[in-house]
């Protein structure tokens, strides 16, 4: 008996990249747990990694083998929703490209681009990066001795991680919000089993709370800092709780505002069940006056990624590691070996 969730998996490196930092991690899956997750973050602009200092990163970060995925954010490819009409899966990744280069107004010889339907209202995922800067990214890897596999949007990487016990035809009918709150910015997602059937990158991010601290309080940005950060172990009516949930109470009340229109546009391009529950998950998710707001407006359970049942068990080390769950699940992208693209697909590079 073939039973998903019971699959065996030894993970590959998962490596994600953000503006101006990349967290390593790896992993294993079997019998529906984590086996040896660890995870280690670089605080450095990917684009700025030599040959030599990957190789101290990955010596650095404890992982083994050579085989890796790279999981990259909006901000280093660009990241389009199109609507398109149904077709064959080639003829849907060429028309998506021509679409995509259009819109930048770039030859399409000189993009990189891939495409993925998501959901069943006929949108499509579609990310696109110049050739030159998917080269410059990888590169220096290559050089290091590791061995790029797939290059995914960090998106899917997010949505397996909380997917993972989700992944058995039945679950299909288990739909969960995801609200993806980072420093630089954010995503909203909407997941039936371990499919992605809504996504939407949000300008939001974990800085424009500091931004707003400091507006309200008129502190300087590092004491907005030091108060928002202050805001996670004090008790909900301390001070600092309180002076930090009313400097950051419009921030948060747009944040959900935008939320909810994708949670409505999901119901409307999907006639499928709505979701049951919110998770927030993120460098920046922790912080619970948002949670409170999305239940607000949702009208339903919000909760933070730490609450999902297979993460839980995961050391505190991890999940404290900004960028763990991009890192992580791009780790386990075989898991599901039929639905993996090799780097040569996605983004049109071949393996060295």
């Amino acid at each position: 008996m073939n039973i998903p969730f019971m699959n065996q998996c030894k993970g590959q490196i998962g490596i994600s990249f953000q503006d101006d930092e990349v967290t390593i991690g790896q992993c294993a899956w079997k019998q529906g747990r984590y086996v040896r997750p660890t995870t280690h973050l670089i605080k450095t602009d990917p684009r700025d990694l030599c040959e030599d200092a990957w190789r101290d990163c990955i010596n650095a970060a404890g992982v083994t083998g050579t085989e890796c995925v790279i999981a990259i954010p909006p901000s280093l490819a660009h990241h389009h929703v199109l609507r398109l009409p149904t077709m064959e899966e080639s003829e849907l990744k060429e028309a998506a490209a021509w679409e995509i280069a259009d819109r930048l107004g770039s030859e399409r010889s000189l993009l990189a681009i891939d495409a993925m339907p998501i959901g069943t209202g006929g949108d499509v995922l579609a990310v696109a990066i110049e050739q030159p800067k998917i080269a410059d990214l990888l590169d220096p890897l290559y050089a290091a001795g590791l061995r790029p596999t797939l290059v995914e949007p960090q998106c899917v990487a997010v949505a397996r991680t909380l997917s993972m016990l989700h992944r058995r035809q039945s679950d299909q009918a288990t739909v969960r919000a995801v609200f993806d709150f980072g420093v630089n910015d954010s995503a909203f997602m909407v997941l039936a089993g371990d499919c992605l059937m809504f996504y939407k990158h949000l300008d939001h991010c974990g800085n424009s709370l500091i931004d707003a601290i400091a507006r309200h309080t008129g502190v300087t940005q590092e004491q907005a800092t030091g108060m928002l950060a202050g805001s996670k172990c004090s008790g909900e009516e301390s001070n600092i709780s309180r002076a930090v949930r009313d400097a950051t109470r419009t921030t948060h009340e747009a944040m959900a505002t935008d939320a909810m229109k994708c949670l409505r546009h999901y119901g409307v391009t999907n006639r499928g069940p709505l979701s049951s529950q919110t998770i927030i998950t993120g460098s920046a998710g922790w912080n619970r006056h948002l949670a409170g707001v999305l239940s607000t407006t949702f009208n339903q359970e919000v909760i933070p990624d730490t609450d999902v049942q297979h993460i839980q068990q995961l050391p505190q080390t991890v999940v404290e590691t900004a960028g763990w769950h991009i890192a992580l699940g791009a780790s386990l992208a075989n898991i599901n070996t039929n639905r993996q693209r090799r780097v040569g697909d996605f983004f049109g590079r071949e393996v060295a």
